[in-house]
């Protein structure tokens, strides 16, 4: 079989049982939260910039993808700041990694060691309202965000197989009037390099369903 002809095979193979749902997530949820949470045009969540660490591909064009889909899929009552990414850098990462440890304490509250990154996303969202509300995004000028989705995807650990990428996805929503942890997701991630940019985001389309209604995930 030609190389090119084995490549087609693997993507399809791939493609398959990703959009199948073959990946079962971990998602936890604040019991003292009601949900699903109440997003709308009038009162949008955000996608914190997503740092793509280990996705094959250029990963200003997967977020990129992964903003225009999370745009067809919820409309106006999510706003991504993807395009904003060089201005935060690898915060996702140190947030995801923070609400990680938080959430394997059976902790939902970003405080200890984890407060002073919350602090930080804090200052980080009110540079990125800014922004946002400069470009026009935002129109009310009163408007600040209380539900931000902070995510970061990973290399996962364990054999690879050719043409293919095994990621995870891990990180939540966090309040930020509270500083709490309103809802966690881990999820696993199979992809075909050759169909990067049609996966991801239908993937972070689900999780981020997950997480803001994950009693019924």
């Amino acid at each position: 079989m030609k190389l090119t002809s084995l490549t087609s095979v693997v993507s399809l193979l791939v493609l398959s049982l990703t959009l199948g749902g073959c990946s079962s997530p971990m998602v936890k949820s604040n019991a003292d939260q009601e949900f699903p949470l109440p997003v709308t045009a009038n009162n949008p969540a955000f996608i914190f910039p997503i740092s793509l660490h280990g996705v094959p591909g250029d990963n200003l064009e997967t977020g990129l993808a992964i903003s225009s889909g999370a745009l067809s899929e919820y409309g106006a009552s999510v706003i991504s700041g993807q395009q904003l990414y060089s201005t935060v850098g690898n915060l996702s990462w140190t947030l995801g990694e923070n609400m990680r440890r938080q959430v394997n304490k059976d902790e939902m509250e970003m405080t200890g060691s984890a407060a002073k990154y919350a602090a930080e996303l804090d200052s980080k969202m009110k540079m990125l309202t800014g922004k946002l509300k400069s470009a026009g995004v935002i129109k009310d000028p009163n408007y600040n965000f209380k539900y931000v989705v902070v995510l970061h995807v990973d290399s996962a650990s364990g054999m690879q197989i050719p043409f293919v990428k095994k990621v995870t996805a891990f990180g939540g929503v966090m309040d930020l009037e509270t500083n709490k942890i309103v809802s966690y997701i881990e999820k696993d991630i199979t992809l075909s390099e050759s169909a990067v940019l049609a996966q991801m985001p239908v993937e972070m389309n689900k999780i981020i369903a997950e997480l803001l209604n994950p009693t019924k995930a």
